[in-house]
């Protein structure tokens, strides 16, 4: 019996995945109808990134559903462009922001560690042998 490429733990990630990017897609779009002192760049990040990454991270988490290894390509792609844009963000908004800023740091900082460990995760079980 020849193994699938993406595990049952791998489907686990990709439903979690799902969810996630559209909760993710729902608080951009919120992101962008609040008052904030970035708007701004709220709405360019959105426009630029935010909403891209989490199109591209629903296609991967679909595709890893339905047993796809190029998912695993999709969902690096989507994770590398969410740290991209988290890090300058998170500290943009950390030092000109004054509401909540250690709220804002330790958020971004357990994205950040999330998404590390996701891109460990997806580029070693890219680098599996395939059945």
């Amino acid at each position: 019996m020849t193994r699938s490429p993406v595990d049952s733990r791998d489907r686990g990630l990709a439903a979690a995945g799902v969810v996630a990017n559209v909760v993710w897609l729902i608080l951009a779009s919120l992101a962008l109808s609040q008052p904030d002192p970035l708007q701004t760049a709220n709405l360019v990040l959105a426009l630029a990134a935010w909403i891209p990454s989490a199109v591209v991270g629903l296609i991967a988490s679909l595709a890893l559903l339905w047993r796809r290894r190029w998912g695993m390509v999709l969902a690096l792609v989507a994770l590398s462009l969410q740290i991209l844009v988290l890090i300058p963000y998170g500290i943009v908004r950390v030092c000109l922001v004054s509401e909540a800023r250690g709220l804002t740091a330790s958020l971004t900082a357990a994205v950040l560690v999330i998404v590390i460990l996701l891109i460990v995760h997806w580029g070693r079980a890219l680098a599996r042998p395939r059945p």
